[in-house]
């Protein structure tokens, strides 16, 4: 069953997303599944985008989308300080979900992030800047039966979240100069999403499930396109964070339900009309295992695979649920796309285009 974890719905007033109209925006990560999202929905309501990539980067992802280029090096700052020079806001969303090592993670997560908020906190003028970080980063839940809230202290489980947590705190070093957020989304998903869907659609289809660990768990979800929303509302109106209070100008986003795996398992099977699937529980080491093989074929073939190691200590680390409120109380976010109709987008890109 699924349980709301924010206030009654009839408390609820609509979100409405913070006009951009006139705003400049800078993007890192522009090309990436949430990037090219968020770019579309900035110029579509009257903004203007400076997506920020990387030599190798394939721009034709932003084919039609009327953007502005810069190529830049986010870990030698090469072309920063130019390309966010009339800047009113940055949302720095480019990192690595997969590596090899824990200092690749670093590179790419850490470093990175910090780089970027330096050369901000150089400007005259600095812009406001908003770190897309993660709910790996903050851990698990810090008790059986209650989300985690900004409050509650960091403890992430894998190499990802602690990477992630340290370019928080990276960009938190320059939070005296730089306005600086911090938004923490759980499991995004969405159309054109690689990772997520299509593993839903998977299980769905075959009509077989392995549920991580012997105990039921519960997660928090939410679609793109309220990530999106989020982020850009974070960025004009959120609390900026302190340099040294730890969950100062933090903000977890979710769509304000609670699901079971068997929750999201079975809502992709209704929707691909697969029939009801079989959910079975899996023990904690064989889930270990299972990440490591997957991830040794996954080398084999010259990559990290979407489950790996890191994944499995995050599968079998407890629920991963967070409460949306204090974005709530501070600029009114309310998640608008439900995870049937969020998933049936999904699911029609992914098998007609």
């Amino acid at each position: 069953m699924t349980t709301s974890i924010n206030v009654p719905r009839e408390a609820e007033q609509p979100f409405v997303c913070p006009d951009v109209s006139g705003i400049h925006v800078i993007v890192t990560g522009a090309t990436g599944f949430v990037g090219r999202r968020l770019c579309r929905r900035i110029v579509e309501s009257g903004g203007r985008v400076t997506a920020l990539v990387r030599p190798q980067s394939d721009r034709r992802v932003l084919d039609g989308c009327p953007v502005d280029v810069a190529v830049v090096d986010l870990l030698t700052g090469s072309g920063i300080g130019d390309a966010v020079s009339s800047a009113d806001v940055v949302i720095h969303l480019a990192a690595t979900l997969r590596a090899a090592s824990r200092a690749e993670f670093r590179l790419a997560n850490t470093v990175a992030t910090g780089v970027l908020a330096g050369v901000l906190a150089a400007s005259d003028a600095p812009p406001r800047l908003v770190v897309c970080s993660s709910l790996a980063a903050a851990g698990p839940v810090p008790a059986p039966g209650r989300a985690r809230r900004e409050e509650d202290r960091a403890d992430p489980v894998s190499w990802y979240g602690a990477s992630k947590l340290a370019g928080e705190q990276a960009a938190r070093r320059f939070a005296g100069r730089v306005p600086t957020v911090i938004v923490r989304p759980p499991i995004v998903y969405g159309p054109s999403d690689a990772a997520f869907v299509p593993s839903l659609a998977a299980m769905a289809r075959t009509r077989v499930a392995v549920r991580p660990g012997t105990v039921d768990r519960v997660y928090s979800v939410l679609h793109v396109d309220d990530l999106c929303d989020g982020l850009i509302a974070a960025g004009l109106q959120g609390r900026t964070a302190g340099p040294s209070e730890f969950h100062s100008g933090v903000y977890h986003l979710c769509d304000g339900v609670e699901y079971t795996f068997a929750d999201l398992v079975r809502t992709a099977a209704e929707l691909l009309g697969c029939g009801r699937p079989l959910v079975l529980p899996a023990p904690s080491a064989v889930v270990r295992a299972a990440g490591v093989v997957s991830e040794a074929f996954g080398r084999l073939r010259g990559g990290v695979p979407v489950f790996n190691r890191d994944k499995a200590r995050e599968a079998v680390a407890g629920s991963w649920t967070a409460t949306a409120d204090r974005a709530n109380r501070d600029f009114g976010f309310r998640a608008k796309v439900g995870l049937e109709d969020g998933l049936r987008e999904a699911f029609e890109e992914m098998l007609h285009g």
